[in-house]
């Protein structure tokens, strides 16, 4: 009997990375229980037992020339494969350079280091709400009457019925996935726009929440292949007066977790604004035409939190402000953001590792 593991990395692709895999076959006789295991630690990645570094071809994957196109991956964080089945694994895998050193594009690499640089000591716990955009392959939302437009956004949030919710089935499949897979996925739902809709992943250390978020991002794609639809990430995938794509980012130390932790809140609210310019730098591409000051965004050119205010760049829930502790959400993280990046940035400023 053979084991099927799906490679998982991420390419070199700019502005905007993108996901690539490949499947090894393990023969009888190799099989290990990797589902479940930990993540690796904040060092150097260490590929998991039984599951060796396999290589890949830079030079099409923008990781290299192809004078010298060889790259490593390395395995880091391992779950159950829920479209193939029992047996069957997903590993999401570091890119390494021919030498055995972090490539550039590695960014998971930065995250690493910021924790291991003592942001790991205040706790952290991210949880991300990745909204997302069914296309038909024409470009156009579905939901979108061909060559025109639907009804006004209003009906469409968290909606049900004909004519307010298209793709149910992709949605449906693909939540169903991440719980077979074991993601710490906590909750779907449909957005503002018709075809958009999101999923939440997390809460969880800073590591898991964003491996977890690209085996999310890469099982949707996954699935949608089935129904011939296209998921868009991009930060406005229709222009004109409808609501964008992020990936607002929930965030906490025990510090801001802890009783009178809304200090510590506010805090980082202000330090956050203090680095304005460097957050949105890895906030994801296109995000001038999705931070507008209109559809729920506060304008780039701005900074401003508030209590339970969607139209501020970071929003206090209500429930935390009444508690006086918890957490904040960061809401200018476009769909297509790189969480790692934007967790390693989070840290080195809100955990004064700048």
């Amino acid at each position: 009997m053979a084991t099927l593991v799906e490679y998982i990395w991420i390419d070199g692709q700019k502005p905007t990375k993108q996901l690539r895999s490949k499947t090894k076959i393990l023969r009888e006789g190799t099989l290990k229980e990797w589902a479940g295991t930990p993540v690796a630690t904040h060092g150097a990645p260490q590929a998991i037992a039984g599951l060796s570094t396999w290589g890949a071809d830079g030079s099409s994957t923008m990781q290299a020339l192809g004078s010298d196109s060889d790259v490593g991956l390395v395995p880091v964080c391992v779950v159950q494969d829920p479209l193939r089945g029992a047996g069957c694994y997903l590993a999401l895998c570091e890119v390494t350079a021919p030498d055995g050193t972090v490539h550039p594009s590695n960014t998971r690499s930065g995250l690493r280091e910021v924790l291991a640089a003592g942001a790991a000591q205040n706790d952290p716990l991210f949880g991300f709400e990745q909204e997302y955009t069914f296309l038909r392959r024409d470009g156009q939302p579905l939901g979108f009457p061909v060559g025109g437009f639907p009804a006004p956004q209003g009906p469409y949030y968290c909606a049900v019925g004909t004519g307010n919710i298209v793709g149910r089935g992709p949605y449906e499949a693909f939540m169903k996935a991440a719980l077979a897979a074991g993601l710490c996925i906590e909750g779907c739902n449909y957005e503002v726009m018709p075809g958009q809709a999101e999923f939440q992943m997390g809460t969880a250390d800073p590591l898991t929440a964003c491996d977890h978020l690209w085996l999310g991002r890469w099982l949707l794609q996954r699935i949608c292949e089935e129904h011939d639809l296209i998921v868009s990430l991009d930060a406005k995938p229709a222009l004109g007066d409808w609501n964008g794509a992020g990936m607002h980012t929930n965030f906490s130390t025990r510090q801001m977790r802890a009783q009178n932790g809304m200090e510590h809140i506010v805090a980082a609210c202000e330090a956050l604004g203090r680095k304005r310019a460097e957050h949105l730098a890895v906030y994801g591409h296109g995000y001038e035409l999705r931070l507008t000051g209109r559809h729920e965004t506060c304008s780039h050119r701005d900074y401003r939190f508030g209590v339970a205010d969607r139209t501020a760049s970071v929003r206090i829930p209500r429930h935390v402000a009444q508690a006086g502790c918890g957490y904040l959400e960061d809401r200018r993280p476009n769909a297509n953001a790189d969480p790692y990046e934007v967790a390693e940035r989070m840290l080195a400023t809100v955990c004064g590792r700048d």
